[in-house]
């Protein structure tokens, strides 16, 4: 069934999140800014006077009989994945190619869709090990209800189209960077909601040319709140009567992530199951070891009012004259919570005045949360603040929550923190890691802490950026003792055993 609504505009080049329908009280987009325009020519007749427009683009994309469909071609997929890239801004322009890339949709059950997406990738790793050789797999299964990812499927023209024509979508006329659209939204069913208890929203856009350009949904994610996630498609070409696009981009944090372009296609292919049947999986290795129980008190006194915080990822706790400043808050909001209930027992009395973010990767920003709702201020780089103040202030309904209300202060080269009690520095490691990385220098306490830094084991060469730290240590001659990593080390580490990295 098809209802019509109001007209609107969008701007892709935006990341404000435009309510599209109105009638859908309780979606993502509630609480966004809604912007109106003049209808655009064309834009009632596309949605009322001539049929719906997903009927026009079933029949223009060839998909009346559709059941299943494959295609191949080449891919890319961002370097390190999301929220691990060198910059925290898009664009992000460092991508590993996937070569020999297909993937295959079975819709035959749009209760339970099937997509699996494989390829071949020559790839570096994070820590700019030499490039491996690997393989790309994407598997969604029929037993696979998880929204986070069987959005992959109705993110396609033929998913998001397939479900519009089985619920009751929302047609209305809009434009789409100035040119006329028809916008279609429809939800999951009732059975699939998110953690608040909403069904999530789906709206395509379709042109006069009745294809589907772009197709965005949301999901809540601990980080991000409602998480905005964006498929773009152009170029479409004729397959032997089906209609696919060449060009294919998703996004995510306003920044593309993930490509294809298409060489074949195919409707219906005969061999399908075997299309869908998974790369063996590798012969399981050992168990690994069960992590070992927490301390019961997770605080260790390193230095004259500084704490380390064990338990997961480490942390650090400096105490000022009447506030504290924490370096670094975990790799999810469980372990931020942890930590911050810690530094308060420790500190029962000093309210925690700021947190320090080392650098804006998804492990190293999740445990955010809890702090600032605790009122703290971030401390980050500039180059940061930008993304860490989208992700941290989008709404989160589909979490539950309210929406967070982060304060910011952007670091420098060096930035000091100093009162009659503690002097603390924040020192800017220019290094193809992240270029807003900070590590914290105590010079009273003789202490550095750092977060991804890792010295490398007995007998090899240390990674590029622990150079840069090491360079730069001994260009500013920072006198210290202690070095701490965010990533807990066996054994206790010195400056020596950074500087020997260099040679010194």
């Amino acid at each position: 069934m098809f209802k019509t609504g109001l007209n609107t505009s969008l701007n892709t080049g935006m990341l404000t999140v435009f309510s599209t329908v109105l009638f859908f009280t309780g979606c993502s987009q509630e609480s966004a800014e809604t912007t109106t325009a003049t209808e655009p020519a064309g834009a009632e007749s596309a949605a009322t006077n001539e049929g719906s427009a997903v009927d026009a683009a079933i029949a223009a994309l060839g998909m009346q009989d559709l059941n299943s469909i494959t295609y191949s071609g080449t891919a890319w997929r961002i370097r390190n994945s999301f929220m691990q890239t060198a910059s925290a801004s898009p664009p992000w322009p460092s991508r590993d190619d996937i070569t020999n890339y297909t993937r295959t949709l079975d819709l035959t059950n749009l209760a339970q869709p099937v997509s699996l997406a494989k390829g071949e990738t020559f790839a570096s790793n994070l820590f700019f090990a030499p490039p491996v050789a690997g393989t790309y797999t994407q598997t969604i299964p029929a037993t696979q209800s998880a929204w986070g990812q069987q959005l992959e499927v109705w993110l396609t023209p033929w998913g998001f189209l397939k479900a519009a024509d089985s619920y009751d979508a929302i047609e209305t006329g809009q434009t789409l960077d100035n040119n006329p659209v028809t916008a279609v939204t429809w939800m999951s069913p009732v059975t699939q909601t998110s953690l608040s208890g909403m069904r999530y929203t789906v709206t395509g856009y379709i042109n006069t040319q009745n294809q589907v350009e772009r197709v965005e949904t949301w999901v809540e994610d601990p980080f991000m709140g409602d998480m905005h996630v964006v498929a773009l498609y152009s170029d479409y070409t004729n397959f032997n009567g089906l209609m696919v696009p060449a060009t294919m981009e998703q996004q995510r944090g306003g920044g593309g992530i993930f490509g294809v372009s298409v060489t074949v296609a195919s409707a219906n292919p005969a061999n399908v199951a075997e299309l869908l049947t998974p790369p063996a999986a590798p012969a399981p290795g050992a168990p690994p070891a069960a992590p070992a129980a927490p301390p019961a008190e997770l605080a260790q006194q390193i230095g004259e009012g500084v704490y380390y915080i064990t338990g997961g990822y480490g942390s650090v706790a400096v105490e000022f004259t009447d506030h504290i400043a924490v370096f670094e808050a975990g790799q999810s909001e469980a372990r931020g919570q942890q930590i911050l209930d810690e530094v308060k027992r420790i500190f029962p009395t000093k309210p925690i005045r700021y947190l320090i973010n080392s650098h804006p990767h998804a492990d190293h920003t999740a445990g955010m949360v809890p702090f600032v709702r605790e009122g703290a201020t971030i401390i980050t780089h500039a180059n940061n603040v930008e993304f860490l103040n989208m992700a941290l202030s989008t709404p989160r309904t589909l979490l539950g929550q309210e929406t967070l209300a982060p304060k910011f202060q952007a670091a420098e080269e060096v930035t000091v923190l100093e009162d009659a009690m503690t002097r603390l520095e924040l020192h800017h490691i220019t290094n193809d890691h992240s270029d807003g990385m900070l590590v914290a220098y105590l010079p009273a306490q003789k202490i550095l802490t750092q977060a991804d830094f890792t010295l490398p084991q007995p007998g090899a060469m240390p990674n590029p950026f622990v150079v840069n730290l090491a360079e730069y240590v001994d260009a500013q001659g920072l006198d210290f003792e202690q070095y701490w990593g965010i990533h807990t080390a066996q054994m206790p580490q010195t400056k020596a055993d950074l500087m020997a990295t260099i040679g010194k």
